[in-house]
């Protein structure tokens, strides 16, 4: 058993690593931002109006960061995190397999399109010509949502 799985063996340890984990991944992203934005620590620290060592402590990690000065710093530099919910342990298994990090839930902002309608088109007669078909659907479409309120449609079309 390697020293890692004996720290993350425990409620202490297994604690300690997750925090670890997540600063690593909020200075990386820190510290990226930086990078690619182009800015030096000195324009940053204009841009938000504070001293140029209080800007070096944040990107040395000293201290403990509150999230609206992550979002802050991040923001001056023309970005945004997104933080994903991941099993505990899951990040560094992946790191392991050199796979990407599998997210607890399915990205619950991410929905795919509904049909406006509950009935989508479906052919009920199909001509000699491969071009022309018949097409036909009755479906109830709401009126009034609120009130309960809906209409059928019937939809015939030949193309």
């Amino acid at each position: 058993m390697s020293l890692y799985e004996r720290f993350a063996g425990t409620v202490r340890g297994a604690h300690a690593l997750a925090a670890a984990r997540l600063r690593h991944e909020v200075l990386s992203a820190l510290h990226q931002a930086l990078y690619l934005s182009g800015l030096a620590q000195t324009d940053v620290a204009e841009k938000l109006g504070i001293r140029r060592s209080a800007v070096n402590q944040v990107f040395r990690g000293d201290g403990n960061l509150r999230v609206n000065t992550i979002a802050d710093y991040l923001h001056a530099m023309g970005f945004e995190l997104d933080v994903r919910l991941t099993p505990a342990g899951e990040p560094r298994q992946a790191a392991l397999e050199q796979r990407e990090v599998r997210p607890a839930v399915p990205d619950w902002r991410v929905r795919a399109p509904r049909p406006l309608y509950s009935d989508a088109l479906t052919p009920c007669v199909r001509t000699e010509t491969p071009a022309r078909v018949l097409w036909e659907s009755t479906t109830e479409i709401p009126v009034n949502p609120t009130a309960g309120q809906s209409a059928s449609l019937e939809l015939r079309m030949v193309s």
